[in-house]
């Protein structure tokens, strides 16, 4: 019996060392953000939970990156409705910094409209902190541990972690014609690695879909040697 024992906290701490840092929710509340939220499609293959992506567009021709400053949105139920606004103000820097710091890679940024340029819009719907205390006892103790994982399967997140939601879209500069919208929810996997941050899942959150964007711009321009999100 204390062998089992010894062996579930092993796996268990393991398993917590080695899992991924955030995953997609089942579930995103939209905003306001986008205009017309009817065309969005669900369940495309590594894409958000809903997006939109127009047909027949060219983007090839597509060589510079206009990046909006990002803006806030929040839902009826967000968690940053009872969040002090300077909060907000660092969420909006962080997601904008990771998405340049990303983009950057394979295109030009810059700030004036042209034929070749993409405008790039991103609104934070939802930001909820991870509870880091009941987070970190459901990662580590094996029973804990299977009442989040039940958790997940009856309702899309684990117990205490953190979530963050965003909605974006991609239009021409200067026609304004859309093409690409979505709207995401991720949350936070059961890993010791940034456990001591109760922001951390909403952080790397953000980090993904920098990489994401980048990715799914980098593969429709036709750019060789595209680097996947992580």
């Amino acid at each position: 019996m204390v062998l089992f024992l010894r062996t579930a906290v092993f796996l268990a701490v393991f398993s917590a060392l080695g899992c991924a840092r955030t995953y997609q929710a089942r579930y995103v509340e939209t905003s306001n953000f986008l205009n017309d939220y009817s065309i969005l499609e669900e369940d495309r293959d590594d894409d958000a939970l809903m997006s939109y992506w127009k047909e027949g567009a060219d983007w090839s021709h597509y060589k510079k990156i206009i990046v909006d400053p990002v803006v806030i949105r929040k839902t009826l139920d967000s968690g940053l409705n009872d969040r002090p606004q300077i909060e907000s103000s660092r969420l909006k820097e962080l997601l904008e910094y990771r998405v340049r710091e990303a983009l950057k890679r394979d295109f030009k940024l810059v700030t004036r409209p042209g034929p070749d340029t993409i405008r790039v819009q991103l609104a934070i719907t939802d930001a909820e902190t991870s509870t880091l205390f009941l987070d970190q006892l459901t990662t580590l103790y094996p029973s804990a541990r299977v009442s989040s994982l039940l958790k997940r399967l009856a309702f899309g997140t684990e117990s205490f972690v953190g979530k963050a939601s965003i909605e974006r879209k991609v239009t021409d500069s200067t026609t304004g014609e859309l093409l690409m919208a979505s709207a995401d929810c991720r949350a936070g996997g059961k890993t010791l690695v940034g456990s001591f941050n109760d922001w951390d899942d909403v952080e790397q959150a953000y980090v993904y879909w920098a990489q994401q964007l980048s990715y799914q711009l980098c593969e429709k321009a036709g750019n060789p040697e595209c680097r996947e999100p992580e």
